[in-house]
């Protein structure tokens, strides 16, 4: 079986191909219950009975990580997770060690958008204390629900804004943070430029934060909608971790995987 470690359009486009072009058994773990339902809505659309799919949606510890590679037969792993998931790849490379089992990983191509209207920090840590030098700037954050506690001081002298995922449990966690409704900006990503511009417009946005996401991460639709705007972007940097085989294109990964498998 052929696990896809997922969370990412990337991973559900490449389990796409694998079911089009293998008829290998495959499972897709998800970190959240929102991306499993929308694979196991593919699923019901597109099983054909001939091999085993299947979806789980929780996040995995290193035993449990073990103990679901024994009971699924796992001989392939597939790291399509989230660039910045740090955690999760780390656990997995150091399984696949441990086990001698195939490993390889998908990484999104980083974009290449010059220095005009952008800073970069290494940290979420870094660009939150950055921000809270300032006082009655107007701040989007469109890195998600996972770090809403690290960022909450930024609003302390600002008027912070949050873009996070439509999903009761991302809207739940910022209000039980404190953040008002009238802060929240609950969309499906990622947004077109047109939609970013009239958010920047509508909320007089001075600088919006992100992470280097990657084209289908919308990257490049905030940056263009920001210029355009002339609101200054903060970009967190990508983390660095040594994954060892990674492709960037899901058709070279397909292909070599139908080769080492058949």
């Amino acid at each position: 079986m052929i696990w896809i470690i997922g969370g990412t359009k990337d991973s559900r486009e490449i389990f796409e191909k694998l079911m089009e072009e293998t008829d290998r058994n495959i499972l897709v773990s998800t970190a959240t219950e929102y991306g499993g339902k929308l694979l196991e809505e593919y699923i019901r659309k597109n099983k054909d009975g001939k091999r085993k799919l299947k979806v789980i949606s929780e996040r995995l510890n290193e035993e449990q990580m073990k103990k679901l590679i024994q009971k699924e037969s796992i001989n392939l792993i597939v790291d399509a997770s989230h660039p910045y998931a740090v955690n999760v790849s780390n656990s997995v490379i150091k399984v696949t060690d441990k086990m001698n089992l195939k490993y390889i990983r998908f990484e999104r191509e980083m974009l290449d958008y010059g220095s005009e209207n952008v800073k970069k920090f290494d940290s979420v840590i870094d660009v939150t204390e950055f921000v809270r030098k300032m006082e009655g700037e107007n701040i989007l954050s469109t890195l998600g629900s996972n770090n809403l506690e690290e960022i909450k001081p930024m609003g302390e002298k600002n008027n912070l804004y949050v873009r996070i995922l439509p999903t009761v449990d991302s809207v739940r966690k910022a209000e039980e943070l404190g953040y008002l409704p009238s802060k929240i900006i609950a969309v499906q990503g990622p947004v077109s430029k047109v939609l970013n511009r009239a958010m920047l417009e509508s909320y007089k946005i001075d600088y919006l934060i992100t992470k280097e996401s990657g084209a289908t991460g919308g990257e490049k639709e905030k940056i263009e909608a920001c210029r355009e705007y002339g609101t200054t972007v903060l970009v967190v940097k990508r983390p660095y971790i040594d994954y060892g085989t990674v492709y960037y294109e899901i058709d070279n990964l397909v292909k070599d995987v139908k080769n080492l498998m058949f």
